[in-house]
């Protein structure tokens, strides 16, 4: 009896015992636009206890082209340009109404002391560069419980995710008018995609239930009865066969 009861017990206590547990998905960006609305599935609280969440941006960028235009007065020399592209993430958010949950700005500094073509430009003239390499940007948030917008990731629907993608060049130039009045012409192109991980604590397991000691002892005394119904069965028809 004292064994049965430890035998409940342990079955019991390992039931109730929970685990931590993960759940990831990516949501691939593709080609970003300047602006692109993307969707992933909520933590579904039936699952469990939902602890913690883990967004991991990754986005590579390039231009392919690009120009600065001189608007100054006078005749200016480039003497550098430094390429920005900004990725910034809304959610949950249809469009940029949500909240900002993430914003990086990746840099290329292109400095032209002796490049050529001519660096030299007047009023209207413009210099081009192409092939510019951004390299890849990544980043890093989180949210814990209480953290604003946490509840957003629970429930059985979807996440809205907006996510913006600009370029733009800062120009640095020497002569005669010069200001900061430049036109600029950039066509540039960023992939990337956002991991999602979601961590809770595991719903506990249904419980078995245990049979008491008494209905055991009732169920074996079954088992042994319809035992010997079938041993006699057997035993009279062999003795039957011999007659």
């Amino acid at each position: 009896m004292k064994i049965i009861i430890t035998l409940a017990t342990f079955l019991f206590a390992t039931a109730l015992t929970t685990r931590a547990d993960v759940i990831t998905q990516t949501v691939d960006f593709g080609t970003i636009s300047s602006g692109s609305q993307f969707y992933f599935n909520q933590f579904n609280t039936a699952l469990g206890t939902l602890t913690g969440v883990t967004l991991d941006w990754t986005v590579n960028s390039s231009i392919a082209s690009s120009s600065v235009t001189n608007m100054n007065s006078g005749t200016v020399t480039v003497n550098k340009i430094v390429f920005t592209n900004t990725v910034d993430g809304y959610l949950p958010s249809v469009g940029d109404s949500g909240t900002l949950a993430e914003e990086d700005t990746k840099t290329k500094t292109v400095n032209l002391t002796g490049s050529t073509p001519s660096r030299t430009l007047t009023n209207g003239q413009s210099y081009s560069l192409s092939n510019i390499a951004l390299g890849t940007l990544t980043a890093s948030s989180s949210y814990l419980p209480g953290d604003t917008d946490f509840d957003s990731f629970k429930g059985t629907g979807s996440v809205p995710l907006y996510v913006t993608n600009t370029f733009g060049a800062t120009v640095t130039a020497s002569g005669s008018g010069v200001t900061t009045s430049w036109l600029t012409s950039i066509t540039g192109t960023s992939t990337g995609n956002l991991h999602v991980t979601y961590t809770y604590t595991a719903a506990p397991a249904p419980i078995a239930p245990v049979p008491e000691p008494p209905a055991m002892i009732l169920g074996f005394g079954g088992l042994l009865g319809l035992s010997c119904v079938a041993f006699k069965r057997r035993k009279k028809s062999a003795t039957a066969e011999i007659v």
